[in-house]
């Protein structure tokens, strides 16, 4: 009886087995071990990649695309059979891959209808921000750059030199491997906030900037005024008008969301105006 049951258990997989067979046909232009992969989906591969298939080889470039799809999915299969998609750490960084995407796709939503600048706009945009425009300004510097160290403590050091042979000095008696290289800030794309800050520091002064793990220590050597005006000078008007639009509506999305949530917090992780 048990060996009935068994066959049957058997056959009755197989059959399910053969029912859930897909094909690549129609709209599905692969199946990877039973995965498949849509025309949509290879569409948004080459859309992702900005690879345009105009005027080059067509089924050259979507072959290409298709094998990337494909290359992906097995390596993910593979990571799926070792059991990562369930790993603890994994599942905090797809969490926030996946609210980074709706927030993307909402930013989307919410300025779509964002209206152009007018001319009037423009041309007062202008007059107000002389330093990107009128005043445009760019500073010649002399860097070093390094890895940030793990214990970020270390870099307190550099705070007590005031020139960049200081702070090499510094880095070598740190162990910290550094190289020097040349570098430049434009008026017209970094922050005033950001300028204004460097450019009243005093003569030879470092200052420090860091981003995705690397430090850079600079200081100003030469400034050159590059005025930036007529067309070129509007169209990064209109784009900045636009962004600081879409900027305030993001920031009132927040603040709307946060006064009509209910957020709790463990003692001790409330931040200070809201502490009890």
């Amino acid at each position: 009886m048990n060996a009935i049951n068994i066959k049957s258990l058997i056959i009755v997989s197989l059959l399910s087995a053969g029912g859930c067979h897909r094909a690549a046909t129609g709209q599905v232009v692969a199946v990877v071990n039973g995965e498949e992969v849509s025309i949509s989906e290879l569409n948004g591969e080459l859309q992702a990649s900005g690879v345009s298939s105009e005027g080059g080889d067509k089924a050259a470039i979507h072959s290409r695309a298709l094998q990337s799809i494909i290359d992906r999915k097995l390596l993910a299969q593979a990571a799926r059979d070792r059991g990562i998609d369930k790993d603890p750490q994994y599942l905090q960084q797809q969490r926030r891959v996946d609210e980074q995407l709706m927030i993307n796709m909402l930013a989307k939503q919410v300025t779509k209808n964002v209206p152009v600048p007018t001319g009037s706009d423009i041309d007062g945009y202008i007059a107000k921000h002389p330093e990107i425009f009128a005043q445009r300004t760019i500073y010649a510097l002399n860097q070093i750059q390094f890895a940030a160290p793990a214990d970020r403590s270390k870099l307190k050091t550099l705070e007590a030199d005031h020139s960049l042979d200081a702070v090499a000095a510094s880095l070598t008696r740190l162990s910290i491997p550094f190289t020097s290289q040349k570098g430049s800030i434009d008026t017209a794309t970094t922050p005033s906030a950001l300028t204004r800050q460097i450019t009243s520091l005093p003569p030879t002064e470092p200052f420090i900037l860091s981003s995705n793990g690397r430090v850079i220590v600079s200081v100003i050597i030469d400034k050159q005024v590059v005025p930036l005006g007529g067309d070129q000078a509007r169209r990064l008007a209109g784009d900045l008008l636009r962004r600081d639009a879409v900027t305030e509506i993001a920031t009132s999305q927040v603040k709307q969301a946060r006064a009509a949530a209910k957020i709790e917090y463990q003692p001790g992780y409330a931040p200070a105006a809201v502490k009890k």
